[in-house]
């Protein structure tokens, strides 16, 4: 599995910023802005808009977050995409669970809502 080369790029870009302290705290601020917005039962509903509104980015990483905590229930495709975007926030805290999604809904619902995120930022590799 190959991440979207836009995507990669916007993670180093948005995500990482320049690697100072300030940055991460500016990105964390947003991230968990967006993370209170998707921890709600309507978050399948709201997918879309809150993606719209925070950007793929900090939407992903916390998607990214939830999909590792809940990784026991998931398919391994969307594990292995979790993971891949996970380390290439390099300028991460060092807990990232500020960022689970608490929707309160079957651990497997994820890969409902997010799962147009999931495959919009995957390449597909020639076969």
């Amino acid at each position: 599995m190959k991440l979207d080369r836009t995507f990669v790029r916007e993670i180093k870009k948005i995500a990482n910023g320049n690697g100072s302290r300030e940055a991460r705290f500016a990105f964390l601020a947003l991230a968990k802005e967006a993370c209170k917005k998707l921890s709600t039962p309507d978050v399948m509903r709201e997918f879309d808009n809150i993606l719209r509104e925070y950007g793929r980015v900090a939407v992903g990483l916390c998607v990214a977050v939830t999909v590792r905590e809940r990784r026991d229930r998931l398919q391994s495709r969307t594990v292995l995409w979790a993971l891949k975007v996970l380390k290439l926030w390099t300028n991460k805290p060092m807990d990232t669970c500020c960022l689970y999604i608490k929707d309160n809904l079957n651990s497997t619902r994820i890969e409902t809502y997010a799962g147009s995120l999931i495959n919009l930022t995957i390449e597909d590799e020639p076969e």
